[in-house]
């Protein structure tokens, strides 16, 4: 009958579509030996299957499937932890992408 049939749920993790879009004052990626800095005054892009920081100067340093991803606001709600597999470089990689401020 089909009367009650569910929903396909959508295959992208909740609040993703939250980060699509925002301003990053720069970004770093986690190291075992410390942070290092990977770009500055970006975006991150969210709205395809990919999650990518693209960078001002055309650089695109992290870029993650959305089924690999895992992410989380940093408590002061300043920035974000990404870790995922990153498709740059091919290993499993840990960035912090940190918000530029600005008023609405």
């Amino acid at each position: 009958m089909g009367l009650f049939k569910r929903k396909e749920r959508d295959k992208r993790p909740a609040g993703l579509d939250k980060l699509d879009g925002k301003l990053v004052a720069y970004a770093v990626r986690r190291e075992p030996t410390g942070e290092v800095v990977i770009g500055k005054n970006g975006r991150i892009c969210a709205a395809t299957e990919v999650l990518e920081l693209r960078f001002n100067d055309g650089s695109v340093p992290f870029a993650c499937p959305v089924e690999t991803l895992e992410f989380g606001e940093l408590l002061s709600k300043n920035g974000v932890l990404l870790t995922g597999d990153d498709t740059v470089t091919g290993r499993r990689l840990t960035a912090v992408a940190y918000y530029s401020y600005y008023r609405k």
